[in-house]
C-alpha cells in the first residue's frame, strides 16, 4: 500500500521488537495472570471513558494469547504472527496495536485526574476544598 503501510508474514516468539524471544512460555503466564488480573477488576470500572481502553487491553491481550496458546511450536510456546509493517518500524498486529493504544488512553486520563472507579484524585480533592 504504497510507502507508508506495507502487509508482511512473521511469527515474533518474543515480546516488542522481538525481545525475550527465549522466554515465550514466561511471556504467555505473564499474559495468563494480567488477563487474570483485568478479568477481577473489570467490574470496577464505573467511568465509560475507561471501560474503553480497558476492553482493549483485554482484547489486545486476548488476541496474542491466542497465538501464544494454539500456534507453533506449541501449547503456551506459539509465536504470535505479526503482519503491520511501517517505515523504519517493526512489524505489528491489531491486538499489539490494541494493547498500546489502549495504555496510551490509559496514562492520558491518569494524567488528567480521572479514576477508573469514578473516584478523584487527592489533588482534585483538595482544589475543591479551597
Amino acid at each position: 500500500m504504497g510507502r507508508i503501510l506495507r502487509w508482511e508474514f512473521a511469527r515474533n516468539p518474543g515480546a516488542a521488537f522481538s525481545s525475550f524471544t527465549g522466554a515465550t512460555f514466561a511471556l504467555t503466564l505473564i499474559s495468563v495472570l494480567v488477563l487474570l488480573f483485568l478479568s477481577l477488576r473489570i467490574s470496577q470500572v464505573s467511568v465509560r471513558s475507561w471501560s474503553y481502553p480497558w476492553g482493549g487491553l483485554v482484547g489486545g491481550i486476548l488476541g496474542n494469547l491466542t497465538d501464544r496458546i494454539f500456534r507453533d511450536p506449541g501449547f503456551f510456546r506459539g509465536h504470535v504472527v505479526d503482519w503491520i509493517g511501517l517505515p523504519n518500524w517493526a512489524l505489528f498486529n491489531i491486538a499489539d496495536s490494541a494493547i498500546v493504544i489502549s495504555v496510551f488512553v490509559m496514562a492520558v486520563l491518569s494524567w488528567r485526574g480521572s479514576s477508573y472507579r469514578g473516584e478523584q484524585n487527592s489533588e482534585q480533592k483538595a482544589g475543591e476544598q479551597r
